[in-house]
């Protein structure tokens, strides 16, 4: 996979887990083992593109604090270009709370994400002239008037932009018309609801997605794997086995990995695949982002786990 430059822009956060001993119970305290690490959709694309070979720059918003600082350094080191991150002086850094089962199994996640309320266009005005062409990658963390224009933007520039819906709430941030939209990661619950078919397949999903005017999709099934779309047609991907440790992360890297994957020339089945081993990866790492992962891990993992 030839190294590639992308431009990441949404969330980072300060990541706290909290995994139970025991199994959760309601209304009652629950001992638990905690850690401290940096995460948010767009920061953990961009470090797991990093480490994939790509050059990646981050364009997100810090708090003026401790935590914000700490980040920046970190992401320093990983060899991320930090020129355009924001600072503010009216809210934190954000912070990301997930509440994890023994089995690493999500339980509840929890997000305090205003300070992305400033993250206007004017952020991404100011930077217009960086941009170049190519891929971009953007989550759902954006508010509304600055995802239009980013995709408003991407039209104007021939840039491709790849969009992270991130929750069901958040999809619904994009405009009806996905038009311009070259490729769109999201599960099948966000789907049902940008589409409002609650009952939908993944491939009517898909279909309807694409429909809409995006040019590929990507729509996650969990432990079943995915569906990818195209104007090639509809292809459902097998996940590859993993032993769970964390399953936090594992859709940054899974699209991480995909991105890679279409910079450097696999079509969207082949580098599906390859998200596919990345997010594998991934849940069996107590880390959100695996510290070891490379192109030649993924390979490898590809090669030696049956798929779909």
């Amino acid at each position: 996979m030839a190294a590639s430059r992308v431009i990441c822009i949404g969330g980072a956060a300060v990541d706290r887990k909290y995994r139970a001993l025991s199994s959760l119970r309601s209304a009652t305290s629950n001992p638990v083992a905690s850690e401290r690490s940096f995460g948010g959709v767009a920061r953990n694309v961009a470090e797991n593109m990093a480490r994939l070979g790509a050059q990646v720059s981050l364009v997100s918003i810090l708090g003026d604090d401790e935590n914000g600082r700490e980040m920046l350094e970190d992401l320093k080191r990983l060899g991320i270009d930090t020129r355009h991150m924001a600072s503010s002086e009216r809210h934190s850094t954000a912070e990301y709370v997930a509440v994890l089962q023994p089995d690493g199994e999500l339980a509840m996640g929890l997000a305090d994400m205003a300070i992305f309320d400033e993250f206007g266009p004017a952020l991404l005005q100011r930077i217009e002239s960086d941009f170049g062409s190519g891929w971009i990658f953007a989550d759902c963390n954006l508010p509304v008037g600055t995802m239009h224009y980013l995709v408003d933007l991407s039209r104007r520039k021939a840039l491709t932009p790849a969009i992270d819906a991130v929750s069901t709430p958040k999809v619904m941030r994009l405009a009806a018309d996905l038009s311009g939209i070259g490729l769109l990661f999201l599960n099948l619950d966000e789907a049902r609801t940008f589409l409002d078919r609650p009952d939908a397949s993944p491939e009517a999903a898909a279909a309807a997605l694409i429909e809409r005017g995006a040019e590929r999709i990507v729509l996650t099934l969990g432990d079943k794997g995915l569906v990818a779309a195209d104007g090639a047609g509809i292809r459902r991907i097998g996940s590859l086995s993993a032993q769970i440790v964390d399953a936090t992360g594992a859709g940054d890297a899974l699209i991480a990995a995909t991105l890679v994957g279409l910079m450097g020339g696999h079509d969207l089945h082949e580098a599906a695949r390859l998200g596919t081993a990345a997010a594998a990866l991934t849940v069996e790492s107590g880390a959100s982002v695996r510290p070891d992962l490379s192109p030649a891990l993924l390979e490898t993992t590809l090669s030696l786990r049956a798929a779909g």
